[in-house]
Formats: structure tokens, C-alpha cells, sequence
């Protein structure tokens, strides 16, 4: 069977699932509810469903966050305020509302709207079952009660949600739904705990003033989001400045451009395996990316001399670490980076420069930057026009047995043992990939 065929018999099964029951739930909401209450509440949520809050994950790398709507929460309250019927054609309407106006803006196809929306009122529906079998009187108060009850009709609706998902996941991707419900479902405990507080003040909200309740609670929640763009605006910037130092660095030398973003994605590769924190790992990527800019600076003219320097030559190479520091200087955000951008050229014996500094008083982000930076350079680069005149170039396997051969001396010994495995295992992707 093919993988269309299989996601439209789920789509199928899903949609029949619950179309059944918002059958079973449209009689009882109208009949118990205003549809100006229903309509409100509708609109309310879908505002928060639109005006997604994205939080970065890591202040310093913002390609990567988490992004929270209240509307989940405005269901589980309504359900627990309202009923269940009410609480299901409520998800229902945001989820497909929500995804058709998602899906006009970024021009995608509109089915993911309906699949979203298959997934959501069973989702609801389990939270509904949830509530119905909580010992006790119906939840529409505020108290410890409902704090409990909260927290099992998230984990009733997050539960669902997850493992509907996981499996329309892998019948698209064709993957194993053990493997994607094993990685979806590492974001419960976090969301869950998000949402338990959110969820409390919107039901308090609604037992005590109604619908019009949703408007404080959404007021800050909107201030909150305008904080989070504003934030992300500043981080776009500093990446964006990261970008142009490096352009700037790339044309200071005919080999440098390429050189750069090797060293970039080495460095991170290491200090990922070397376990540093992924927001340490990126800011190594950056310094690498930014080690050599004091070369900007320099007289040219020894920079692409095509001989050998003299010694008065290397004294003036031997300062663009510094020089680099005292470009960057006055630039707060860049005040991480600044001691492993001075530090790149020291060695463990103490025989480096600008400082003279040994061991582990070299931080070790600067360590894994001067591995990858001399290994780079004994490879030479892959362009003709990175190659230098003076140098011949090295075979992978001749730069790692010189790092090895260094290794204690000139290089730290973690980082070289851990950037050999590193190479070794690029080698054999992409043998693996020149052969398929």
C-alpha cells in the first residue's frame, strides 16, 4: 500500500471519528448555550490561535524555539466551565479557521487545515471523557479541584493529541511512529507545565466574569507576544551582524571565504561532541566565524604575499588576534566571544601568542577553534583559489596525524581525539554518498 493511500484511509478514519462526534455534541451546545457566548469565545481564541507567541529556546541562537497559543488552554477551560460539547466545537472551529487563514498566508495546501482540525476534536473529546470520569461535583469553580482536573485534561489532550500526530508523522515521512511519538512526546512534560498555570487563570477568568473574562487574560498575553517580537528583532540583527563581520573577514584573503565556514561548522560539530550546551556550541560557531577578522587590518601585502613571511612579517600577523578583539570591543553581545577570538593561537605548552597562556587557562572554545583552524589550513582548501602559494597542501589523513603528532603540545589532546572521529565520520558519509 502506498503511503497516499495509507494517509487517506487514516484522514478517513480521523474525520469519521470526529464528525460523529460533533454530532453527538452540536444538539446539546445549542440547546444550553448562547451562540453569542460560543461566537466570542470563538473569536477570542482564534486572536490568540494567530498571534502565536515564539519563544527562543536559547537567547543567543533564535533559529530554534517553541511556539505557545493560549487557545489549548481556552479549551480546556471551556470545557470544564462549559461542557465538553461546547469545549469540542470550539477546537474544532479554531483549528480549521486558524489553519485555513494559516495556510492562505503562507500558501500551503489547505488539507493540513483539515488534518489538524481531525486531530483536534478527539483530542478535545478525550478531555471531555476525562472531566465526565474525575470524582466529585461537575468542575465550575476555582480551587484545588480544578487545579487537579486541569492537570489530568492536559495530559488527557496532550496525550491524544501526540499519538495522533505521531502517527499522521509517519505515515508521511514513512518512519516508524515508535521513533516520532518517542520525539514528539519529549515536548509533554514542558508544554503541560506552560499550560497548567494558563489554563487555571482562564478558568477562574471564565467562572467569574464569563467570556468578557478572556480579554484580561488575553491583554497581557498580547503584551507578552509584543516583548517576544521585539526580542526577536534585536537577535535577527546581532545575527545579522555575525553575517556581515564574516563577509567583511571573507574578502581580507583569496582563501579565507571558504576557509571560514569550514572552521565554523567543524568547530560546532566538536563542541557538540565535546557535550558544551547548544547555545555554547553556536557561539563557537560564531566565533570561528569571526576569529581572523583582526586580518582585516593588516597590510595586504603581506597577507597575500605568496612567499614565505620574514620574521618582521609574522610579528604583524602574530597581532590580529587582538586586533580582532579591539574591533569587536565596543560590541556588548559579542562580549562571550571576545577571549576565544584573542586566544585561538595559544598552545597548551605555552608557546602561543598573543599571551603565552598553557593548558586550561586557554578557555576550551578557543582550543577547538585552533584545531579546526590549522587542520583547515594544512588541507589547503577545496577551490584553487583557496590554496596558498607557499604551502602544499596536506591529505586528510597527513593533517590529522600532524594534529596527532602536535597533540599535548600545540593542540589540546580532548579536542584533537574528538575532531579525528568527527572527520572520520564526514569521511564515510560522504563516501556513502558519492556511491548512491
Amino acid at each position: 500500500m502506498t503511503k497516499r493511500k495509507r494517509f487517506w484511509i487514516w484522514f478517513f478514519c480521523l474525520a469519521s471519528v470526529s464528525a460523529m462526534l460533533l454530532f453527538w455534541a452540536g444538539v446539546p451546545l445549542l440547546q444550553q448555550h448562547s451562540l453569542g457566548v460560543f461566537g466570542g469565545i470563538v473569536a477570542l481564541a482564534l486572536l490568540a490561535e494567530l498571534l502565536l507567541i515564539r519563544s527562543p529556546l536559547r537567547p543567543e541562537y533564535t533559529d530554534r524555539g517553541l511556539w505557545f497559543s493560549v487557545s489549548t488552554p481556552i479549551v480546556i477551560a471551556t470545557i470544564l466551565i462549559y461542557g465538553w460539547q461546547f469545549g469540542v466545537w470550539l477546537d474544532a472551529t479554531i483549528s480549521l479557521i486558524a489553519g485555513l487563514v494559516t495556510a492562505q498566508i503562507k500558501n500551503t495546501h489547505p488539507r493540513w487545515a483539515l488534518v489538524n482540525t481531525v486531530q483536534s476534536v478527539p483530542s478535545a473529546g478525550a478531555v471531555g471523557l476525562t472531566v465526565v470520569a474525575l470524582p466529585g461535583e461537575p468542575v465550575n469553580t476555582v480551587g484545588l479541584s480544578t487545579l487537579l482536573a486541569l492537570v489530568f485534561a492536559l495530559l488527557a489532550y496532550m496525550a491524544v493529541n501526540t499519538l495522533l500526530v505521531s502517527v499522521t508523522m509517519s505515515i508521511v515521512e514513512g518512519v516508524r511512529v515508535p521513533w516520532v511519538l518517542g520525539q514528539t512526546a519529549l515536548s509533554l512534560p514542558r508544554d503541560i507545565a506552560l499550560m497548567t498555570p494558563i489554563s487555571y487563570l482562564i478558568t477562574a477568568a471564565l467562572a467569574t466574569y464569563g467570556a468578557v473574562g478572556l480579554v484580561g487574560v488575553l491583554a497581557p498575553y498580547l503584551a507578552l507576544r509584543q516583548a517576544f517580537v521585539i526580542g526577536a528583532r534585536q537577535q535577527e540583527l546581532y545575527h545579522q551582524t555575525i553575517r556581515s563581520l564574516g563577509f567583511l573577514v571573507q574578502r581580507a584573503h583569496p582563501y579565507t571565504g571558504g576557509h571560514l565556514q569550514r572552521v565554523s561548522q567543524w568547530a560546532r560539530r566538536v563542541a557538540e561532541r565535546l557535550g558544551l550546551p547548544p547555545e555554547r556550541c553556536e557561539l563557537v560557531y560564531e566565533a570561528a566565524l569571526l576569529h581572523d577578522l583582526g586580518k582585516t587590518v593588516l597590510d595586504e601585502r603581506i597577507l597575500n604575499k605568496p612567499a614565505r613571511l620574514s620574521p618582521e612579517e609574522w610579528r604583524e600577523i602574530k597581532k590580529h588576534p587582538q586586533l580582532g578583539v579591539e574591533i569587536l570591543g565596543d560590541t556588548p553581545f559579542l562580549s562571550t566571544i571576545l577571549p576565544w577570538i584573542a586566544m585561538h593561537h595559544e598552545r597548551p605548552d605555552g608557546t602561543g601568542y598573543p599571551f603565552g597562556l598553557k593548558g586550561e587557562q586557554i578557555p576550551l572554545e578557543a582550543r577547538i577553534i585552533a584545531v579546526v583552524d590549522a587542520f583547515d589550513a594544512m588541507i589547503g582548501g577545496e577551490a584553487p583559489n583557496q590554496k596558498r602559494a607557499h604551502r602544499r597542501s596536506m591529505t586528510l589523513e597527513e593533517a590529522l596525524a600532524e594534529l596527532e603528532r602536535c597533540a599535548g603540545t600545540q593542540f589540546d589532546e580532548q579536542v584533537v581525539r574528538i575532531f579525528k572521529q568527527v572527520v572520520q565520520e564526514w569521511q564515510q558519509q560522504r563516501a556513502v554518498g558519492a556511491s548512491v
